[in-house]
């Protein structure tokens, strides 16, 4: 047990090594907003316990704006819990990166891959080749787009089709053997590359707030 909670610990630091990096690599590829998360941060259990409670609200609202299968809606679903979030007062922020699922690279997605998508003067041709997620900063992950993909691609269990992903890196590696890789930090992914652009949702929740 000792050797198993040091290795988690160990994935953990790792994936905190990769969010520090990807905040770094969008800072280089000339996004200037600044991040609304630290990698070195310790986000309090209180606050993924708020984040499920809040998203719970919310999930009536995510069926309406993706009604069915959610597994290819990356952009859509991280862009609204991001703004939800940050809306309520959470603060988070959209990480695009990889995911290596039961050993296998499951985006294959590249820091090289997600240069060129924001680099090229070129219009946007079918599919993104990139996982989206949330992260209220440190270790934690938000994710609502994988469980369903697992279920329909990977032979996970059918319950995973109603489960948000709430909780730390070594937990979705430790319970789904799940291991993400951030390499890019940022909202100006998508504005630059696919919009909408995320802070406009926010905008606009902020907007109906104050009215």
């Amino acid at each position: 047990m000792e050797t198993t909670n040091r290795g988690l610990s160990d994935y953990s630091a790792s994936y905190r090594d990769r969010l520090f990096n990807a905040i770094g690599e969008a800072k280089s590829l000339g996004f200037t907003r600044p991040p609304l998360i630290s990698a070195t941060a310790n986000i309090a259990d209180e606050s993924l316990r708020r984040t499920s409670e809040l998203l719970n609200y919310f999930s009536g609202f995510f069926d309406m704006v993706i009604p069915g299968y959610w597994g290819n809606s990356c952009q859509t679903l991280s862009s609204n819990i991001f703004a939800q979030l940050n809306n309520e007062g959470i603060p988070a922020d959209i990480v695009l990166g990889n995911v290596i699922i039961n050993g296998t690279d499951g985006f294959e997605t590249t820091l090289e891959s997600l240069q060129a998508e924001v680099l090229t003067t070129s219009p946007l041709l079918g599919e993104q080749r990139v996982h989206a997620w949330v992260s209220l900063g440190g270790d934690t992950i938000v994710d609502a787009a994988l469980p369903p993909r697992l279920v329909k691609h990977y032979n996970a269990p059918e319950y995973l089709n109603d489960m948000i992903f709430i909780g730390r890196a070594a937990e979705m590696y430790e319970r789904f053997n799940l291991q993400y890789q951030p390499i890019l930090v940022g909202t100006e992914f998508f504005a630059k590359t696919n919009p909408p652009d995320p802070m406009d949702l926010l905008g606009e929740l902020m907007k109906r707030r104050r009215s």
